[in-house]
């Protein structure tokens, strides 16, 4: 594992005592010395071969896609790649696309580890595209849209796609202001989304201000941030594309206040207009709606049923919906609309609005210190444009994101545990993984679950029945079927333990399936979201640590608040370093920083196992010294209080020796290297009686270490004699544990196992491959 930071200093510093000349002094070589040095440099130069990362862009919406906004974020090896700006992206046709690249983090020399591009790509519907991530200079300038950044008045920022020119204001009731669209105009200004909130005082949000989080040529995104009279924060991301009418909108909340929930009735964003007709979507079917004066609502209050206008008109609405007058069409679009309940979109005469948080009849208790955030897509055009709300809807819905092949991702090292198909055991254990998840969809879609109070259970006086993994605080969880529990409450979320968004990355990376995507995705913002306390009243001691499993997610009634055997980072990381989330990677911050000061806390084996894995992925993605030194508190203590043998404890064991493993593959401090030895042999001197799959979770690293072929064969049987189930705790931990094992089975040698190539030849780089939906079930083993 290889810590993340920037350059360990600079060279050409004067003498001591000297002073710095204003102008360099010119240094004369021999000829001969000369020629030499020149020779050397040209080797050196040949020896690096042109970069060719292929990136295959994959079209599932059905839609033609034409210098459509596309992203993917490239691991590279140490040394490779010193500047973003020395890159180019070549089209399948080898003219350059439109390209933005930044770096996202660097290796400790100063050369780029994770690089996040956003191009714009041409993809037919239902298709793959490749694009090559290349070196050295295009074959011709790139000309087309951009977007532009332009300054307005009293702070606020103007926003110009070549398509859509929108001002968003610093201060001021408004979030958008003069949006245009050529000829076409919008009829005023969009007021900041409005909240309602019960037994609350109303009023008007507060406008801190509008900064500028990205800016580039292909996406640039602004951030405006208040607060609501209830305590409760606000941030608004809107994001503007390269050509495009739309404007992308991530609006999160967060609760500040003290009271343990804030029943929300509403957040209504509205869009005003002069409508004289309307459409919304339900079950893939345009809905033309009637006289606009009336008004019209389409809602949904749990997974199915869509209402509308308070009827039942199919079983999913498909979240978007079109007002059209006085030449302008207006689309607002909303993903995961019915998945995300209550939600509700409303058209009258004079406005379209999306309703975020449509609880009036039974407001959604948002716990204090957690946050959501809801994606909303805001587009303007001609009324007579022939555009399609349902294909713009399906596009935005699926968006175009690429990723390399599994062997560069692994020969870059710039992802732990990462896993090649060609592994040893990788293709068979894959393939059961991709059979589980089908399954724990399925779970999604049909488990039965109870909504009602939270904790105690024997208090309860009524229930309120659910079908399917829903709601707007739930998407992305996985629940405890019947779960009853003293503690924790009844019918307790799952709040993603054994990190399930980091077995879903990890299972992304390694077949590039949307099937594992799709779930990574909202997995990984619920837990950045909702299972983070990012409050807590009287315990700020609490702030940034993560909620173990409980009834609501937060349940603050609950007796058990936190807990450091239920810790995870490294899916936030890998979420950070697959999309560019900074709210990710503040998260898993938050985590480590809550954990770097709780060492004397620690009881049993996960206790250390857990903390330590957590603060060594944060360090990993930061370079941040502090973490690792944290980690290693957990590491000693942990060794110290622990014999190195399974039989020390139960299965935890096996966490605390996988903390410990992950604490030297860090900083290879020898004694830790000595317990793990210890561990491995008393584990393997004892066959069959330690059957439980985590404690072999150090055996691949161990392999990787010592190439003591006892070790590998271990970790073989291990992963093939596991179950995967398709339950979601047993689905994220045995998921994990194959992960964590068979991805240090191909090097050995080091702490870290086969040191990295620092670059990869353009003919052996792996061919591009269409991301499956998911592996076959007759996958050979490997």
């Amino acid at each position: 594992m290889q810590p993340n930071g920037g350059p360990q200093g600079r060279m050409g510093l004067p003498p001591a005592g000297g002073s710095v000349s204003r102008r360099p002094t010119r240094l004369v070589l021999p000829r001969s010395l000369t020629l030499a040095l020149a020779l050397a440099a040209g080797a050196a130069r040949a020896a690096t071969p042109p970069l060719a990362v292929p990136l295959a862009l994959e079209e599932s919406a059905g839609v033609a896609r034409h210098a459509w906004p596309a992203s993917a974020s490239v691991p590279l090896p140490r040394g490779r790649v010193q500047s973003p700006d020395k890159l180019w992206l070549a089209a399948p046709d080898g003219h350059a696309a439109p390209l933005q690249a930044r770096a996202l983090e660097r290796w400790p020399d100063g050369s780029v580890r994770w690089l996040l591009l956003d191009f714009l790509a041409d993809v037919p519907p239902g298709k793959v595209a490749t694009y090559t991530l290349r070196d050295g200079a295009a074959p011709a300038p790139v000309s087309g849209a951009r977007v532009r950044l332009e300054a307005g008045r009293d702070g606020a920022r103007v926003l110009d796609t070549g398509a859509l020119r929108v001002t968003v204001p610093a201060r001021s009731e408004a979030l958008l202001a003069d949006l245009a669209a050529g000829p076409v105009r919008l009829a005023g200004a969009v007021p900041l989304p409005a909240l309602a909130v019960d037994r609350a005082r109303g009023g008007a949000p507060s406008h801190e201000g509008v900064t500028v989080e990205t800016e580039g040529p292909v996406r640039t995104e602004l951030l405006v941030t208040g607060r609501y009279p209830a305590g409760i924060a606000y941030e608004v991301r809107i994001a503007a594309f390269a050509g495009e009418r739309f404007l992308r909108l991530q609006h999160t909340i967060t609760d500040l206040a003290d009271p343990h929930y804030a029943p929300l009735r509403s957040l209504l964003l509205t869009v005003p207009g002069h409508f004289t007709e309307a459409a919304v979507g339900i079950d893939g079917g345009r809905r033309t709606l009637g006289e606009l004066a009336r008004g019209h609502e389409l809602r949904h209050t749990d997974a199915t049923p869509a209402l509308l206008d308070g009827v039942s008109a199919g079983r999913h609405a498909d979240g978007w919906a079109e007002a059209r007058g006085g030449g302008a069409a207006v689309t607002l679009v909303a993903p995961f609309f019915w998945q995300e309940y209550p939600k509700a979109l409303r058209v009258g005469s004079d406005r379209l609005a999306i309703d975020l948080f449509a609880g009036k009849e039974a407001p959604v208790q948002f716990g204090t210190g957690a946050a959501k955030t809801h994606e909303l897509w805001l587009a303007l055009g001609r009324a007579d444009d022939g555009a399609s709300p349902a294909e713009l809807a399906a596009a935005l819905g699926a968006p175009l994101v690429a990723i390399p092949p599994a062997a560069w991702i692994v020969a870059s090292r710039a992802l732990p545990n990462a896993l090649d198909p060609d592994a040893p055991g990788a293709r068979d254990f894959l393939a059961r993984l991709a059979s589980a998840y089908s399954g724990y969809q399925k779970h999604v879609e049909t488990e039965r679950w109870d909504d009602g109070p939270p904790v105690p259970c024997a208090e309860r006086t009524e229930e309120h029945p659910r079908v399917g993994l829903y709601g707007a605080l739930n998407w992305g969880d996985w629940q405890f079927p019947g779960y009853r529990d003293h503690v924790r409450g009844c019918d307790g979320w799952g709040n993603l333990e054994y990190d399930l968004p980091q077995v879903l990355a990890l299972a992304y990376a390694a077949t590039g399936s949307r099937l594992f995507r799709d779930g990574f995705v909202p997995a990984a913002r619920h837990y950045r979201d909702v299972d983070i306390i990012h409050h807590a009243p009287g315990h700020p001691d609490w702030v940034g640590l993560n909620h173990p499993h409980k009834a609501l997610h937060f349940a603050w009634e609950a007796a058990e608040k936190v807990d450091l055997g239920h810790t995870w980072t490294e899916g936030l990381v890998s979420y950070h370093r697959l999309t560019g989330d900074v709210r990710a990677l503040a998260a898993a911050r938050g985590i480590a920083d809550a954990l770097a000061g709780r060492v004397k806390r620690a009881r049993i084996p996960r206790h250390f196992g857990w903390p330590m894995l957590a603060l060594v992925a944060v360090y990993d993605a930061t370079g941040e010294r502090r973490y690792l030194e944290a980690a290693r508190a957990y590491a000693g203590a942990g060794t110290d209080l622990f014999r190195p043998t399974p039989a020390a404890d139960d299965w935890k064991m096996g966490i605390l020796a996988d903390g410990v493993a992950a604490v030297y593959g860090a900083d290879g401090d020898a004694r830790l290297r000595r317990w793990l030895m210890a561990y491995a042999d008393a584990l393997l001197a004892s066959p069959g009686r330690f059957t439980d799959p985590r404690f072999g979770l150090p055996l691949g690293q161990l392999y990787a270490l010592t190439g003591d072929e006892r070790y590998k064969q271990a970790a073989l049987a291990t992963v093939r004699g596991m179950n995967i189930s398709d339950q979601g705790k047993q689905l994220a931990a045995n998921g994990r544990t194959g992960f964590r094992i068979l991805a240090g089975l191909k090097a050995s040698g080091g702490p870290s196992g086969a040191r990295a190539p620092s670059a990869l030849r353009s003919s052996d780089a792996p061919r591009p491959r269409r991301p499956a939906r998911a592996l076959p079930r007759s996958a050979s083993p490997g």
